[in-house]
């Protein structure tokens, strides 16, 4: 089998979790506009897959959201609609190179694309790590946003840097994965339940050793003050960091929970903790859509965007200057301040629901995405 069949092989099966038959019959009807969604999906990351959802159920109900490099019969039935807009969707894809090359292809064929609630990777911190060679070419991403129909962006950081290079109007929406629906809150237990998470796909500023260290001291800490521990996982990356933390706590009283690629059991594992300490940016962005008091062990900039696009900086602990002392006592600090730093949360999370409800209805209706109802018998 040659490469091409090869990655298209792939990317049937990788996708075949998202296909529906309602799908099917939308697209053989036409009675949906076509939105192909352009991210990382199908390599069992929740916060991935939580933005994904996150367009296909809440934000954008009425259209018929596509991997943009799908192959299969639902991939070609839509294809014939020429009711279709291509979204650079959730994640920090800006200033990444295989996002910019489908991009690039997009415009070459003449077809419409807009950014939202996207986050633009900092090239100040990937410069720092050289190995990482497939991030830059700004100035190619650059003359692809000036001609994007719309650009809506995770935070502050991310628009002010489109901003200072010369693409103005650019729209904080704050992160996708915040249009997520809560779980029921679980009843709360006798003693207080204190969520964990470490992981990483990337590098860590200030090196993994030094942050398992101080997390190790503050397990130790919470236990010891009466609190009940559970770590949870968006990855099976996350999983393997939680056996060895298990192994060396070495406590009844830390919990590891299973592993779930599931979008609502993470939602759910969310609900029964009164707050979270987590790395991964995801883990702080879905305990925030959860209304949970969280800290974010923040390992890169993409962390501080999201914080301070919810005006929350304050719960970020930057992981080159972390030390156990300096979390014990900032987790101190959160549990003083807990319904004031929740309600915090609980609001301005709730703005950006709306926001992006609100916008993702004027998308449509600004591109004349409305569907085809009745197209075909």
């Amino acid at each position: 089998m040659g490469f091409g069949l090869r990655l298209k092989w792939d990317r049937l099966n990788r996708y075949r979790y998202l296909r529906r038959a309602d799908d099917y019959r939308a697209a053989f009807l036409r009675t949906k506009p076509i939105l192909k969604y352009i991210g990382w999906l199908g390599f069992q990351n929740v916060g991935d897959e939580a933005l994904y959802l996150a367009f296909r159920d809440e934000l954008f109900p009425d259209a018929l959201l596509q991997p943009y490099d799908d192959f299969s019969a639902l991939s070609c039935l839509s294809g014939f609609s020429n009711e279709r807009l291509n979204v650079l969707g959730g994640g920090t894809l800006i200033n990444v190179n295989p996002y910019l090359l489908a991009l690039e292809k997009i415009r070459a064929r003449g077809e419409r694309y807009v950014v939202w609630g996207t986050g633009v990777a900092d090239l100040g911190y990937w410069s720092k790590h050289p190995e990482h060679s497939d991030r830059g070419n700004s100035e190619r991403w650059l003359s692809i946003l000036r001609d994007a129909q719309y650009i809506g962006v995770r935070g502050p950081r991310s628009a002010a840097w489109l901003a200072e290079n010369g693409v103005p109007g650019v729209n904080v929406l704050g992160d996708p994965a915040l249009s997520i629906q809560p779980a029921a809150k679980k009843t709360p237990a006798d003693t207080g339940v204190l969520g964990i998470n470490l992981g990483s796909h990337d590098p860590v500023s200030g090196g993994d050793e030094n942050v398992f260290a101080a997390v190790v001291a503050l397990i130790r800490h919470a236990l010891q003050r009466g609190f009940k521990v559970q770590y949870f996982s968006l990855h099976t990356i996350d999983a393997e960091i939680g056996r060895v933390l298990q192994a060396v706590v070495a406590s009844s009283g830390f919990e590891l929970l299973p592993f779930s690629a599931s979008v609502t059991e993470t939602m759910r594992q969310l609900a029964g903790f009164d707050y979270v300490v987590g790395q991964r940016l995801h883990a702080t962005i879905l305990a925030c859509a959860q209304g949970v008091p969280n800290l974010s062990l923040s390992y890169q900039p993409k962390c501080l965007d999201f914080l301070e696009s919810i005006k929350q900086s304050q719960l970020a602990l930057p992981t080159e200057e972390l030390t156990a002392m300096g979390l014990i006592e900032r987790f101190e600090w959160l549990v003083q301040s807990r319904e004031r730093v929740g309600n915090a949360i609980v609001t301005e999370c709730n703005y950006f629901r709306t926001l992006q409800h609100e916008n993702a209805s004027a998308l449509l209706t600004r591109h004349k995405l409305s569907g085809i109802q009745g197209a075909m018998p």
